[in-house]
């Protein structure tokens, strides 16, 4: 089950009361509990699907976890007494609700925690691992390519992509389309726009798709929680309503139809990407293998991008350290 799965289950009271204290393993190092002992088994956190704070005044305690059962539940630490002047608190752990397995359910209330999509939108959420407004956005593309490209009832294989964003939605493309990074012909340059440029006919015909600009009326609300969520100080409450804000975004785009939600431009060609060995060369400050497209020569040497960064700037954009 994952995050959001679990969510819609706490907002449509698909889960069990169990509020009792337990003993918990925290692991100081990722903050998050590691192991918890509840009806004298020890059961292992295998990864924590979300943390928030209870209200607004006191700090992140409450965990929304998949153990290794295989089970989903909500532990929280309850604040007896605060010592503000050493940091710390004093209190217990509780174990306060397990979401509802999907055998435990009728058929109709899991399609409330999966939301109803097609079989075709289920293959690429099965490979991206949820439903998300980026990734529908992308089935969005894949979708009005067929009707554009598709001619007799049949489809022009071998496309090329070239997608102005890293988001979600490559996902769907790489499912659906079948370009990938992998096999050359997807290239990404990340200019965070929804933009996609399809290139066929070997290249020597292209069109661009661009995102209009959506109102999904919930601008204001949506800027708030994002904002909670990233700096870390949203509750519950607010985790919950992102949600549904989420999943409100995805019910609108899944009832649009393509044209509603991206422009269309006939576009020049930008060459035919196509699969070929790669070479790499070594570079001449870290010593480092490179693929030779990516190399920049520079006085005669040859640097990685990293490196020729660093003696341009003193600095790397992307640190990996």
């Amino acid at each position: 089950m994952n995050r959001s799965e679990a969510l819609r289950s706490i907002q449509f009271d698909m889960f069990e009361y169990i509020q009792k204290k337990v003993s918990v393993d925290f692991d100081n190092v990722t903050q998050s509990p590691a192991t918890f002992a509840f009806n004298g088994k020890n059961h292992l956190v295998r990864e924590v699907l979300c943390s928030f704070r209870p209200h607004e005044e006191s700090n992140i305690n409450s965990f929304l976890v998949s153990a290794g059962d295989g089970e989903v539940y909500l532990l929280y630490f309850h604040v007896v007494s605060r010592y503000p002047d050493e940091g710390l608190h004093a209190g217990f752990w509780v174990l306060s609700l397990r979401i509802f397995n999907d055998n435990e359910l009728m058929a109709f209330y899991r399609e409330d925690r999966k939301m109803l999509i097609n079989m075709t939108l289920n293959r690429v959420v099965n490979f991206h691992g949820h439903m998300c407004p980026e990734l529908i956005l992308g089935g969005k593309v894949c979708e009005y390519v067929h009707k554009l490209l598709d001619e007799d009832g049949k489809f022009k294989k071998g496309l090329s992509i070239i997608a102005e964003n890293c988001t979600s939605a490559l996902d769907a493309i790489q499912v659906l389309l079948g370009a990938t990074i992998g096999n050359q012909r997807l290239r990404v340059i990340d200019y965070g726009k929804h933009n996609y440029t399809i290139l066929y006919d070997k290249g020597t015909k292209g069109l661009k798709l661009s995102l209009k600009p959506l109102d999904y009326k919930d601008e204001n609300e949506y800027n708030i929680l994002v904002k909670k969520v990233a700096d870390n100080q949203a509750d519950l409450n607010d985790v919950l309503h992102f949600q549904r804000i989420l999943d409100d975004r995805a019910k609108f785009l899944l009832s649009q139809s393509p044209e509603d939600i991206f422009n269309v431009e006939q576009t020049g060609t930008k060459g035919h990407p196509f699969e070929m060995a790669d070479l790499y060369i070594s570079c001449c400050k870290c010593g480092q293998q490179a693929l030779k497209s990516r190399i920049i020569t520079h006085q005669e040497k040859d640097y990685c991008m990293p490196c020729f960064q660093r003696i341009n700037t003193g600095s790397s954009y992307y640190n990996l350290q």
